[in-house]
């Protein structure tokens, strides 16, 4: 079932200038008992007009992949939905009052319930719930967004190889990369992923360091076997899309799951330790000293 959910507009902003994530995160449930991968995700935020009024925005269309759990105590609830990224688009979140969704959503048809009786401020009170929409609603809803611009600028991200890639090279090469004016990062987003690069290759040794070289989903022990470190340190939520830089978001991988988990965009789910892959493979760590499971209550 196509759900709807409230996003703070600050919050919608920081994502876009850290690097659009095309992810979703609440401390309901619903958000993961109530849809299904290949369903949508549809958000909005209310913003304050020109007329100093209450006016809504739709901000993001998100069909769904895989639903994880987040790391322990995530500041956003434990949890998330990832969106597919070819098909899932942000929207413009534009000054301009003709894409002002107030009466689209006050009279959007609900799974059960009705924003009816909403005024502009009591809308974004009663919208805290995620909400399960009627089928129509999102034709509805595609039908409201063709006339408001794509927000191009959660497309404008760095390849996260490229910037793995980087951070095991020199600061000057990741300087270099971080200076291409096409990146839709805030200037304080490129400053923190250059000042980090002495923290992220001391990481990265870390993690090599606890698991000796080895996989930490097969196995693999290069070290032992050729005598050579062949195993890449892996961020869990990509540093290109948001992710920290921390050993939390650390997994060390073989460069045969390495490229699988890229090529596949894979995602983590903290809750069992494993690797959800889109073909339906689970695939769990079979060495970990480092990461906590996390509940999803």
């Amino acid at each position: 079932m196509d759900l709807l959910a409230y996003w703070r507009i600050d919050n919608y902003r920081r994502d876009l200038d850290e690097g659009a994530g095309f992810h979703f995160n609440s401390k309901q449930p619903r958000l993961h008992s109530a849809i299904n991968t290949g369903q949508t995700l549809w958000l909005f935020t209310r913003i304050v007009g020109g007329s100093g009024l209450s006016e809504y925005r739709i901000l993001a269309k998100l069909i769904v992949c895989a639903k994880t759990i987040n790391p322990p105590s995530y500041k956003y609830g434990p949890f998330r939905v990832w969106a597919d990224l070819s098909l899932s688009e942000y929207y413009r979140a534009t000054v301009d009052p003709k894409h002002d969704a107030y009466e689209l959503l006050r009279l959007i048809p609900l799974a059960s319930g009705s924003f009816r009786e909403c005024d502009r401020t009591s809308l974004a009170r009663a919208a805290q719930s995620i909400r399960a929409l009627h089928p129509k609603a999102s034709i509805l809803l595609q039908a409201f967004c063709q006339q408001i611009p794509i927000e191009t600028r959660a497309h404008a991200v760095l390849d996260e190889r490229q910037l793995e890639t980087a951070y095991q090279s020199t600061q000057a090469e990741l300087k270099l990369l971080l200076k291409d004016e096409a990146l839709a990062y805030s200037p304080e987003r490129r400053a923190g992923l250059l000042s980090s690069y002495p923290r992220n290759r001391q990481l990265v040794a870390d993690v090599n360091q606890l698991y000796c070289g080895r996989c930490q989903l097969c196995g693999f022990d290069s070290p032992t076997i050729y005598g050579v470190e062949a195993a890449q340190a892996h961020h869990i939520i990509y540093r290109s899309r948001g992710g920290p830089d921390s050993l939390e978001n650390l997994v060390l991988a073989c460069p045969n799951h390495h490229t699988v988990i890229h090529q596949t965009e894979a995602k983590f789910d903290y809750a069992r330790l494993h690797f959800i892959f889109p073909n339906g493979r689970v695939e769990p760590l079979c060495i970990n000293e480092h990461l906590t499971p996390a509940s999803a209550t």
